[in-house]
Formats: C-alpha cells, sequence, structure tokens
C-alpha cells in the first residue's frame, strides 16, 4: 500500500527553529525533535562558502574559528537585502534554506525517507509580502512551491493551537503575546463563524526579546566583578577567546531560565586559574528586567486599544515564546485579560500552523520533486511566483491579514531587485543645490501589520499619516503626512520615479520659515519624505541594530527616530517615524546641533 501524505511546519525563529508533523496514519499532529537532546535547532547560520553552509550547534561551534562567516540570528537580517558574510555576497534565502534543510533532513528519516506532501512556514504577522517572499524563496530551493508550501503568521499559528480545545465562539476576541528569544509580537484576533481567526491589531518590536535580558544579566555580572573581582572582568573584556565568553552566556541563559521555576539561580564565571560563582535572586532578576517587561506590557496595552478592547472584552490572553515562562510577565500581563498558557509555549506555533492550515489539501508529492537529505545552497533557486492565491477583493482587509489562513502571494508587481534592495534603499540622498532630502514611496502605504515598538500614542507633535486609503503616490498625499508645521513652511513637487514605479518628491523650505531661524544659511534648504510602515520600522530597527549608537536620537515613545552623522563638515540627516511612515532625508545641515534643532522644531522628534 502506498505510504499516506502527511505534512511538516517550520516556526522559523530569531534564537531557535522548532518543528511540527503529521502522522501518516491517523493524522496526529506532534512535534518534531531536531536534536538529540531536545526539540529547537539554534538558527545560526555559519558561510564556509555559498554552496557549504552548517547551521545550528555545528554553526556556533564553528564561529569560534572564523567569526566574519558567522550570522546568529538570519531571521532579523531578512529584509535588509544581499548579505555579506566571510567575504560572500549572499541572497538572504540562502541561509534561511540551510536551516530548513537541516530540519527537513530530520523530518525525512523520521518518516522512513519519505517527503512531506505539503510544507507550512511561519512568520511574524507584520512581515512585508517582501520578507515572506524571503521565506517561500529558501522553500523554493528544497523543491517546495506552488500548493506544496503555505505560510501562516506566527499569532494566527498560536491562536488555533491554543483554542483547539477551548470554546470560542465566532465573534469571540482573544490576543497572543509571543515574546521569543529576539522579538516580541502581539496580535488581537476575532474569531470567524468558520472556524479560523481574523488579526484586527498587531503590534510588536524586533527589539525586544530574550536577548535583551540575557544582556541585562551580563551588565549585572560585569557589576558584580567589578566589586569582587575586577582582574577577572579585565580578562572577560580583553582577553577571554570565544569559549570563554560562550560558556558564560550559556551559564547566563540557563540561570534566567531557572529563575522562572526558582527562587535563585548561580552563574559560574571561568577563567584560566580562577573562578568566581555569583548568585541572582529572582526578586534580584525582576528589579533588573522591569523596565523591559513594562515595555513589553505596554506594547500589549496599545494593541488591545488598537482593537477598541476594553475590560472584560478579552476571551483570553494566550502567551507563547520562551520568555513568556518568565513569572514578572505573568504578573503584570494579568491585569489586561485571563492569561492561558499550555504546553511547551516554544514549539505551540508550528504545532498550531498545522491545525491553522489543516483545510489546505494535502497535494501527495510527486516521484522525486523533493529531496531526502540536506540541499546544497547551491541548488536551483525557486521564487516560487504565484504560489500563493490572490485575496479576494470582498474580504475585509485588516492590517498584515493579507496572507490569513491562505497560501502566499507575492504581492502584485514585486520584483526580486526590489527585494534583494530591501533597507538598503532607505540610505539613498538626492542631493540639490546647498541641501535635501531623499524620499521614496515604496509600496504605496502600510503593507503590513502596525507592529511599532511603540508603548503608548504618538505625541501631539508627531505627525500621523492621514486616512488616504494606504495609498501614497501623489505630491499632496505625502505632503498630507507631513507634521503641520513642517507642511506650511514646504513647497513640495514631483522628483522623479524608480524603476519600480515609486515616487520620490522634494520639498523646499520658505526662506523665512521660524524652522530655519538661527540656523547659518548653509543649512537645510530642502528635503524630501515618504510614507510607508513597514519601510520605516525596517529602517528603525537596523539602525539600532548595527549603527553606532551617537548616531542614534529617537523619541521619547521610541516610536521615531534619526540618525544624524557628520562627514567631514558635511551632515547627513535621516528620519523615519513608526507611527505614520514618514521618512526624511536630507544632507545640507552645517552641523549635528542645528539638524536636531530643526527635527524638534519640525515636529518630527
Amino acid at each position: 500500500m502506498a505510504p499516506q501524505p502527511w505534512s511538516l511546519a517550520v516556526d522559523f525563529g530569531t534564537s531557535n527553529t522548532a518543528a511540527a508533523q503529521t502522522d501518516a496514519i491517523g493524522g496526529t499532529i506532534s512535534t518534531l525533535p531536531l536534536s538529540h537532546h531536545g526539540n529547537l535547532l539554534p538558527s545560526a547560520v555559519f558561510v564556509e562558502s555559498p554552496d557549504a553552509i552548517v547551521v545550528g550547534e555545528v554553526a556556533l561551534n564553528r564561529a569560534e574559528a572564523n567569526p566574519a562567516g558567522f550570522l546568529p540570528s538570519p531571521k532579523r537580517v531578512i529584509g535588509h537585502g544581499m548579505l555579506s558574510l566571510n567575504g560572500y555576497d549572499l541572497d538572504p534565502a540562502l541561509p534561511i534554506a540551510a536551516i530548513l534543510s537541516a530540519v527537513l533532513a530530520r523530518a525525512v528519516a523520521a518518516h522512513d525517507g519519505q517527503p512531506p506532501a505539503r510544507l507550512v512556514l511561519t512568520h511574524p504577522e507584520g512581515w512585508s509580502p517582501q520578507e515572506i517572499q524571503v521565506l517561500l524563496s529558501a522553500a523554493g530551493r528544497l523543491g517546495f512551491t506552488g500548493d506544496r508550501v503555505t505560510t501562516v503568521s506566527e499569532p494566527r499559528a498560536a491562536a488555533h493551537f491554543y483554542t483547539r480545545t477551548d470554546t470560542i465562539a465566532a465573534g469571540d476576541t482573544i490576543a497572543v503575546f509571543d515574546f521569543g528569544g529576539g522579538t516580541l509580537d502581539i496580535a488581537v484576533l476575532t474569531a470567524t463563524d468558520t472556524g479560523g481567526f481574523t488579526v484586527v491589531a498587531a503590534r510588536g518590536d524586533n527589539g525586544l526579546g530574550g536577548k535583551n535580558l540575557d544582556a541585562i544579566i551580563r551588565r549585572w555580572v560585569d557589576q558584580e566583578l567589578r566589586e569582587s573581582n575586577p582582574e577577572l572582568l579585565g580578562f572577560l573584556r580583553r582577553q577571554a577567546p570565544v569559549n570563554v565568553l560562550r560558556a558564560l552566556e550559556d551559564a547566563i541563559r540557563r540561570a534566567k531560565e531557572l529563575l522562572s521555576e526558582a527562587p535563585s539561580a548561580t552563574i559560574i564565571v571561568t577563567a584560566p586559574g580562577q573562578q568566581e560563582t555569583l548568585s541572582l535572586t529572582r526578586d534580584e532578576f525582576d528589579d533588573l528586567i522591569a523596565d523591559e517587561i513594562d515595555r513589553a506590557v505596554a506594547l500589549t496595552q496599545a494593541a488591545l486599544a488598537d482593537a477598541g478592547i476594553t475590560g472584560g472584552d478579552l476571551k483570553a490572553l494566550y502567551l507563547t515564546g520562551g520568555s513568556s515562562q518568565i513569572p514578572l510577565v505573568h504578573q503584570r500581563l494579568a491585569a489586561l485579560g485571563p492569561i492561558a498558557t499550555l504546553d511547551d509555549p516554544k514549539t505551540v506555533v508550528a504545532r498550531g500552523a498545522l491545525i491553522a492550515t489543516h483545510t489546505q489539501p494535502a497535494v501527495p508529492a510527486a516521484p522525486h520533486t523533493a529531496p531526502t537529505a540536506p540541499v546544497p545552497a547551491t541548488a536551483p533557486t525557486g521564487d516560487v511566483q504565484g504560489s500563493r492565491q490572490p485575496t479576494p477583493a470582498t474580504r475585509p482587509q485588516f492590517p498584515g491579514d493579507v496572507h490569513a489562513d491562505q497560501p502566499a502571494t507575492p504581492a502584485p508587481g514585486q520584483s526580486r531587485k526590489r527585494l534583494l534592495i530591501g533597507a538598503a534603499i532607505a540610505a539613498a540622498v538626492v542631493v540639490i543645490g546647498g541641501g535635501a532630502f531623499a524620499v521614496q514611496t515604496l509600496g504605496g502605504g502600510d503593507s503590513g501589520a502596525d507592529t511599532t515598538g511603540s508603548p503608548t500614542t504618538a505625541p501631539s507633535n508627531s505627525a500621523s499619516a492621514p486616512d488616504t486609503g494606504g495609498t501614497y503616490n501623489t505630491v499632496d498625499a505625502i505632503t498630507a503626512a507631513l507634521p503641520p508645521a513642517l507642511a506650511r513652511a514646504s513647497t513640495c513637487e514631483n522628483l522623479s520615479t524608480t524603476l519600480a514605479d515609486d515616487l520620490q518628491i522634494i520639498c523646499r523650505i520658505d526662506p523665512n520659515s521660524t524652522l530655519t531661524q538661527g540656523l547659518s544659511a548653509g543649512d537645510l534648504s530642502s528635503f524630501s519624505a515618504s510614507v510607508n510602515k513597514a519601510e520605516a520600522k525596517k529602517t528603525i530597527l537596523g539602525w539600532r541594530e548595527y549603527d553606532k549608537p551617537e548616531l542614534l536620537t529617537e523619541n521619547t515613545n521610541r516610536t521615531a527616530a534619526a540618525r544624524i552623522e557628520d562627514k567631514s563638515g558635511r551632515v547627513t540627516t535621516d528620519f523615519a517615524s513608526m507611527d505614520s511612515g514618514l521618512k526624511i532625508q536630507s544632507s545640507g545641515f552645517t552641523n549635528t546641533a542645528a539638524a536636531k534643532t530643526f527635527l524638534q522644531r519640525a515636529g518630527l522628534l
């Protein structure tokens, strides 16, 4: 008898990757172990060459000898365009394909060599179509194209898993708090009468996760050693080899996880000829991480406010992700709604992805179309064009809901060139006369969920995008998104369009405007601006992760930021707002102080 088709789901995470499988006989869903000692695979990769990429623990081990080839979190840079590792420029789909290949090899071995008929991939609710397409391209490299690959958002998958045994009626509203190693995502969902969910609000912070808490503990370790063993601290900071630092990181992570169950944990710091044992209590830990947890709670409150949720309206608040196990998280979130956690929060997304997509027909694998072993990174590319069905026009469109419980499709007109360029577009500056801002409208509006890192609503002097139907393809539409003071002082017109038909506009400042009073004649005379929330968010997160801290100035809520750099007397200024999606660039200030003054007067910061 021919073997029955089965499905594989992969939750590609920032820190770790998890997977789930269906039983070929009964269709039962179970977690797929990804190592000899656990269910998780570290999402790290090491690039020896484009056709020699190792993943997981092996990658972590190789990083010690050659850090230049190591990428600890490919998910963090999926939207940044081409990657440079170990001297090679790589398509961002390559590292992901290597991770998926390792998972697939283990899954195929568990099913007696039979490849899955269908692959389900999860992603953050706020990912843009371009980011989802990178994920699909990685799957295409392994032979999964067309109906054989489906995507579902992580909070939607978690919602399906957690509510599989609960009584959830059509119209009930739930929320998913997904607190992982590198990111925080909150989604508010309403149950439909067909057994699915509609996302009505979503927020997130790609710079808040378990790794932040590890860094806080590391600073605590440094402070303790400064008082008890300054010689050991000096060794760690100046001489310690990679293996010693990794051992300390592992000790910190284990202590953090233990503090979810025990009142205290020890961290052993070792160096040649000496050792120091530090004890951290849960109360001390709670004090250390309180500000970060408050940020997470405030972001949850903002998402609930976006959805119009008031006291008693929330059926349940489901917690998932490893960092959600921290007791302080439960304590602080309890005031927002009934807290619910089930099973292993690190694997519920992968299992829920199979539940969420169970209505999709299983397609038997054609002979020899799927690999039974890891595929080299040089396998033929598959951009999976057309592997998603267009969303029906009658379906209500909520933030980030273009991929709701259905196969994914690339955005109309999306090209591979735009995908690879990614956030690097934000760095382009057009110089006109004494100074100019360069802006682009990328994709014509907010293409993803509002996953801003905003813990509160924007201050009154911060611009919010007007209701333009999500389209910013005219000068008037983009100008209307400027703060009132800046709009009154500006005259804007078309500049040009890119090859992808994205509008660029230039705005000239009235020299008699109060915005420029006191600034020298060589300071700003013009600027340009665009509106796109997904790109603005991506730009700010990229600045936080890769730029020097002294170049970045943020508003109080961390929803808007400016990158100001003095290049031998020529100051370049880039601005982005997560709330409004407004992006502005300039190269016409004579000093950084003048740039900051203008941004504040204009109501941008």
